[in-house]
């Protein structure tokens, strides 16, 4: 009888493998702008067993910087009849979760209980699950740090996105900045063709650094947004070391690298059957602090010891 059941669950197994290749499991893939993540993503996935081409089939919708166009590219999306969306932003998210009828959510994103996306972490309660970035906790630590390396600092222009989560991690890091004497001005930059004057009119305006909330916008245009930083001098601090690779003067925010490898995790479980009400959001784990030695070198700035000790990547 043992064997009997044994066998029986072997070939019932075999069953679903072969239904699962039979039927490539279909996704969306959205958000603002292009980032490097998906390819986190995409290499996870394989790991997992799902190959495009085999399958699994990707649907990618990039709202090209402007996110008037992410409801429209949901709509796409769901006519598309894909099973799952996978979504990265608050932007993104929130357009998701107002116009993807019932179809199952994996996110990325800043705080969903703030947003509205979720009724908890532990119980999300809709059609919506995924991982918290942490950005709006984290993001009175980003000035702290920004004042570590700029000691004189007393005028702060804070960068965000014109989406939901970076209206409030501007919040919070203006009011971290004005609890310390600072004077702050938010400035919203939600069109890549306007950084150029926007960080022309920062500089001019005699702010003397810049803060800059996570954002899927910001990491697409990383390289353009930290030569910017150089060419005006202004310190400043972004959420992934790619900013700083590419010469602006620090970072700190979650491993996102890791983070979207944990979002193919969520959404293989799905596509093998699991109940997204059984799957709670989960929060990003390991932060990387980036810093550009080079950089501060050129402006006369510096960490204090106990701050230089907790950098994880030095850019020399």
């Amino acid at each position: 009888m043992i064997a009997r059941r044994a066998l029986l669950g072997a070939v019932a197994a075999a069953s679903a493998l072969r239904a699962e290749a039979q039927t490539p499991l279909k996704i969306g893939w959205l958000s603002v702008g292009e980032h490097p993540f998906i390819s986190d993503f995409r290499g996870r996935m394989r790991e997992l067993g799902y190959i495009e081409g085999q399958n699994l089939v990707i649907e990618y919708r990039y709202a090209k910087s402007n996110a008037a166009l992410l409801p429209g590219l949901v709509d796409e999306l769901v006519k598309a009849g894909v099973a799952i969306l996978v979504v990265s932003g608050s932007a993104a998210t929130d357009a998701a979760v107002a116009s993807a009828k019932g179809v199952p959510i994996v996110f990325v994103s800043s705080d969903p209980t703030i947003s509205g996306y979720v009724v908890s972490l532990a119980r999300p309660g809709g059609a919506a699950t995924g991982i918290s970035t942490m950005s709006e906790e984290i993001s009175p630590k980003k000035v702290g740090l920004l004042r570590d390396a700029v000691p004189k600092l007393v005028r702060l222009a804070v960068l965000n996105d014109g989406s939901p989560g970076g209206a409030t991690q501007s919040e919070n890091m203006a009011a971290a900045a004005r609890q310390v004497g600072m004077e702050t001005r938010a400035v919203t930059l939600s069109d890549p063709a306007a950084f150029a004057q926007s960080f022309a009119d920062i500089a001019g305006q005699g702010w003397q650094a810049l803060a800059a909330v996570s954002s899927p916008l910001f990491t697409a245009y990383a390289r353009r947004v930290a030569e910017l930083t150089v060419k005006h001098r202004l310190p400043a601090i972004f959420d992934t070391p790619a900013f700083v690779q590419a010469g602006a003067l620090m970072s700190y925010g979650p491993d996102l690298k890791a983070v979207f490898r944990r979002q193919a995790e969520m959404v293989a479980r799905l596509g093998r059957g699991a109940k997204l009400a059984e799957m709670p959001v989960e929060q990003a784990t390991k932060f990387i602090f980036a810093f550009n030695q080079a950089t501060a070198k050129a402006w006369g700035l510096s960490l204090s010891m106990p701050v230089m000790a907790s950098v994880d990547e030095l850019v020399e």
